[in-house]
């Protein structure tokens, strides 16, 4: 009975009646539906944290929320947050949540990178040579208007030359911008979204289940050997002092030498 009670503890041990469960991290992208959705570097609504304006009909990785107003967001390769009322929260995950454009700047002496939309000398990042190609675009924002009549759209971008800067480039010395085709994935809108950490049942593979099964019954066997051994071991001690019967004509009679 100790032995049948032994066996269960160490079997439920190596197959828990509840299932393995494992954290799994809770993703969600939201759609951009309008074309007035801004990217900010902080969580506060101004023009000093306004990055830029995400393109209509892509997506911003959701990471989590971080106050009543503004999700914690992640846009191609940069960290930001998007207002909650602006964005529209899908359960699926996109094949192209992001747009891919670049563009090149034509101006003759090269343009400036700044830290704002303003030609400020002291926000100055680095400067981009003449017909300097392939400019990763995030998105457009407005902010100073450099040359009269001429719009004040500045274009964010990232550039690769000795590191990776970001900013902001005044878009009228620029051209070559790829076209931007609208995105028309689209999934179920998940109305309340929820960052906690979720679990989910992790399924053994066969060959996983088949070396579990061994581990265990290695150790049974072993465990019944040691409990029987005992009891082998007392009865063959009986049968070696048994003392033998030799027919001796019509009867039966002990040797006594064999008790010695």
């Amino acid at each position: 009975m100790k032995f049948l009670i032994f066996l269960f503890l160490l079997v439920t041990i190596f197959f828990p009646l509840t299932p393995k469960i494992s954290n799994a991290e809770v993703v969600y992208y939201a759609k951009i539906t309008s074309d007035t959705v801004c990217f900010f570097s902080n969580p506060t609504k101004n023009s000093l944290s306004s990055l830029f304006y995400i393109p209509k009909s892509y997506f911003v990785k959701l990471l989590n929320d971080e106050n009543d107003d503004f999700y914690y967001a992640k846009y191609k390769d940069i960290y930001g947050y998007v207002l909650k009322n602006e964005v529209t929260v899908m359960s699926g995950t996109p094949n192209k949540p992001f747009a891919n454009a670049t563009f090149r700047v034509f101006a003759t002496q090269g343009l400036g990178l700044y830290n704002s939309p303003y030609l400020n000398e002291n926000n100055k990042i680095t400067h981009l040579p003449y017909l300097t190609q392939n400019l990763t675009y995030y998105g457009t924002i407005l902010g100073e208007e450099v040359v009269p009549e001429k719009g004040a759209e500045w274009y964010y971008c990232s550039y690769n030359a000795d590191e990776t800067y970001y900013g902001f480039v005044y878009s009228v010395f620029c051209d070559k911008l790829t076209p931007i085709e609208p995105n028309t994935e689209v999934f179920d809108v998940v109305v309340n979204p929820s960052f906690s950490s979720v679990t989910k049942s992790q399924e053994l593979s066969g060959t996983s289940m088949a070396f579990i099964i061994i581990g265990v019954s290695l150790p049974c066997l072993v465990v019944i050997y040691l409990l029987l051994k005992p009891t082998l071991i007392k009865q063959k001690s009986i049968n070696q002092l048994k003392p033998k019967r030799k027919r001796r004509g019509d009867y039966y009679e002990f040797d006594e030498s064999d008790l010695n």
